[in-house]
């Protein structure tokens, strides 16, 4: 990072570790997580529908988060979500009925929006305007890491321990780090922020969103790279829901299915600063429109895989596709702002991506409640070749 000076390479460190250490602790669970919910009496359909209660609540809260870190600063409520996160695993441990896991997916949701549009913004101002790709590449390499790591550590630490839920107060411990972390090698940024208040920035936001949305959406490049988030969530975010359950279906032990989750984020590790470069010369559509279509086929193949050890295969394909759609179109988003905004730039494109996830977990939790599990990797398959298709047809806009 030769182009940081020393204390802005140590913040990025800072963030880039409590980031790892968070999603590695939130990771963990992922192999066996529907299986436990499960466990507590709740029907594969109702599971998708728990698994979208984060979903909403970032769809409602991103756009907030980020504004008010314009104002409160970014570190301050990285903190806060940070702290969230901790809490979540202990939850599950002491899950006795369906209510429980409800509540730790809401406080996972409101986690998940204060604590992302701000670390973002704040990972991106320490780069150089013109490096925005580069930017979010390295940042989002620090989640990417941990997933790699989180599901197989999981799926195979829980055939050594009592129960699933020795394995959440793991997570718990280790996602706690994070905080640790984020307190200590981080920097107060409020002296960069906005003079408004907290109540008179979320005034401002109320009276001022439907302009924001129109002045943002009116850009031809944020348009289109919202279109291509939004698909992608629309498939991509239940894939940590749906896969365990196929995995099942298809007799695959709690270290396969983990392995092949981890298929997924070992490939966005290894490919994120690779196309955040790339894209950054050869600009923000072909990267999009490629990843686009060739998830096509890896949504259509999966439930079709004759073999188990083609699922990770398949997973790991999924991956780099998400890597060429969301980063891509996040640096799309906030090189289109100015730096003083990109923390409502980034707000918006993560409101639209959870809206994206929300909407495509509701579509296809009622899928699920009337066909099986392999239908829903078909209309993934499905809605996704639209959306290439519309992207592609808005080829222009990245100009």
């Amino acid at each position: 990072m030769t182009c940081l000076d020393r204390k802005n390479v140590r913040i990025f460190w800072g963030i880039f570790l409590a980031t790892f250490f968070a999603m590695f602790g939130d990771t963990i669970p992922q192999s066996f997580q529907p299986l436990f919910i499960a466990g507590l009496g709740v029907s594969p359909a109702v599971i998708a529908l728990i698994y979208n209660i984060r979903n909403v609540i970032q769809t409602l809260l991103r756009l907030v988060a980020g504004t008010l870190s314009d104002t409160l600063g970014h570190r301050r409520l990285m903190l806060v979500g940070l702290a969230l996160f901790a809490v979540v695993p202990f939850l599950y441990s002491i899950a006795a009925n369906p209510w429980v896991p409800v509540v730790a997916m809401m406080a996972s949701g409101i986690a998940l929006s204060i604590y992302f549009p701000p670390s973002e913004a704040y990972a991106s101002s320490l780069f150089p305007p013109e490096k925005a790709g580069e930017a979010m590449g390295r940042y989002h390499m620090s989640w990417a890491v941990s997933s790699v790591i989180g599901p197989s550590v999981g799926g195979f630490l829980v055939g050594l321990v009592p129960s699933y839920r020795t394995m959440f107060v793991f997570a718990g411990v280790v996602t706690s780090i994070g905080l640790l972390i984020a307190w200590r090698f981080t920097e107060d940024d409020s002296h960069n922020s906005s003079s408004l208040t907290p109540a008179e920035q979320l005034r401002q936001l109320v009276r001022g969103f439907p302009s924001t949305m129109k002045k943002m959406l009116s850009n031809r490049k944020i348009l289109v790279a919202s279109v291509s988030v939004f698909a992608h969530a629309f498939c991509h975010w239940g894939l940590i829901t749906f896969i365990p359950m196929l995995g099942a279906r298809m007799g695959m032990s709690e270290f396969l299915i983990g392995l092949t989750l981890t298929a997924n984020a070992l490939m966005i590790a290894v490919s994120l600063p690779i196309v955040g470069r790339i894209s950054d010369r050869v600009g923000r559509f072909t990267p999009i429109a490629t990843g686009l279509l060739v998830s096509v086929a890896a949504f259509a193949l999966m439930p079709l895989a004759p073999y188990q050890w083609m699922m990770p295969i398949l997973n790991a394909v999924l991956g780099l596709c998400a890597v060429m759609v969301f980063p891509v179109s996040q640096a799309a988003t906030m090189e289109s702002m100015p730096p003083k905004d990109r923390g409502t730039a980034t707000g918006v494109w993560g409101m639209i991506m959870s809206l994206g996830g929300t909407l495509g977990m509701f579509t296809m939790s009622g899928v699920l409640a009337f066909y099986t599990i392999d239908m829903v990797f078909y209309a993934s398959a499905g809605f996704t070749l639209a959306a290439a298709l519309v992207v592609v047809a808005m080829r222009g806009y990245f100009s």
